[in-house]
């Protein structure tokens, strides 16, 4: 792995050709799971409980708008006519050409609409782990760069103006510190132990190969998530879970009102869709996320690194200050 310091900088841009790619492949998941993941899903759940077809075959269905009124819509890949499976049943032997067969649906269903943000987050999510494997892909470089980013702080802390001699020293002991070791490590270094082992289980990824890389990818976005990804983004993801919120509310109330009807409920699943997803999400932002207490002794640690004061010195200091000092005589 990289261990200069001017990598670690050199790792914070991405290339177009990363980001395009993480891209393409977050697309691509985003296709593959509605296609042979959520919509088989979402059939064989209304086949097993609420005892309907999903016709999807071209076949025109008339549904409810409200007490007197309804309407006519084509069904398709988009959309679909939830019917009685014994009606779909019994009219498929009657006529085999679906154009010109009209069910009378109790709900239509538009699966894109109601599956769009778990699709969403289920792709990005495959993506990243997707690029986490690969050997210059978007995520990796990130996790690298968090690696060298804090090696080069415990450096600092150990070292103060080191070598990428050094470095590689201290990626060596760390890798290869059993468990006494590590705790060892961890008071030298004045650092918790739980963040040493994530540091610990991320250098060993990278220094693995082949398969027991990826079955080492999960210790490697672990401490991507506790040293950057929580720290940044939780205030952004619990403002997006109030959002969310704020959406459904929205959602739920117009349909109240009945402004949306009863017989297509794709906008308030897609609603309730998208709250689950923000809350998932944010539940992983805090089981991997530090708690207070370790935020508190972090955040104390990195002021007394950057004013270069330990506490030792700061109550020499106040000592001194509280001497008394005798004026010299005119």
């Amino acid at each position: 792995m990289k261990s200069s310091r001017t990598t670690a900088v050199d790792l914070h841009e991405h290339t177009a050709g990363q980001i395009t790619v993480f891209a393409v492949l977050a697309l691509a998941s985003m296709c593959a799971l509605y296609v042979f993941v959520a919509a088989p899903a979402l059939e064989s759940f209304f086949a097993s409980f609420l005892r309907m077809d999903a016709v999807q075959d071209g076949s025109k269905v008339v549904y409810a708008l409200g007490e007197s009124r309804s309407d006519t819509v084509s069904t398709g890949f988009t959309t679909w006519g939830l019917v009685d499976d014994e009606v779909v049943a019994k009219q498929s032997i009657i006529t085999a050409n679906p154009e010109d067969v009209t069910f009378q649906a109790t709900y239509v269903f538009r699966p894109f609409q109601a599956l769009l943000p778990l699709v969403v987050v289920g792709g990005i999510v495959l993506a990243a782990i997707i690029t986490v494997v690969f050997p210059t892909g978007f995520v990796r470089q990130k996790i690298e760069r968090e690696i060298l980013t804090t090696l080069d702080r415990i450096a600092v802390t150990r070292y103060g103006e080191h070598t990428n001699e050094e470095i590689r020293r201290l990626r060596k002991d760390i890798s290869t510190a059993d468990l006494r070791k590590l705790h060892d490590l961890a008071d030298t270094y004045g650092m918790p132990y739980s963040d040493l082992e994530l540091l610990q289980g991320a250098l060993r990824w990278g220094e693995s190969n082949g398969f027991q890389r990826v079955m080492r990818t999960h210790d490697a976005m672990k401490f991507y998530m506790r040293e950057y990804f929580t720290d940044r983004y939780s205030n952004t993801i619990l403002g997006l879970v109030y959002i969310g919120a704020a959406v459904l509310i929205i959602v739920i109330g117009i349909r109240g009102l009945k402004f949306l009807p009863a017989t297509d409920p794709s906008i308030v699943l897609g609603a309730l869709g998208l709250e689950f997803m923000l809350l998932v999400t944010y539940a992983v932002v805090l089981m991997y996320g530090r708690s207070d207490e370790q935020q508190r002794t972090t955040s104390e640690r990195v002021s007394q690194s950057d004013t270069g004061v330990d506490a030792e010195t700061e109550q020499l200091l106040r000592a001194f200050l509280a001497v008394p000092r005798r004026e010299d005589a005119a």
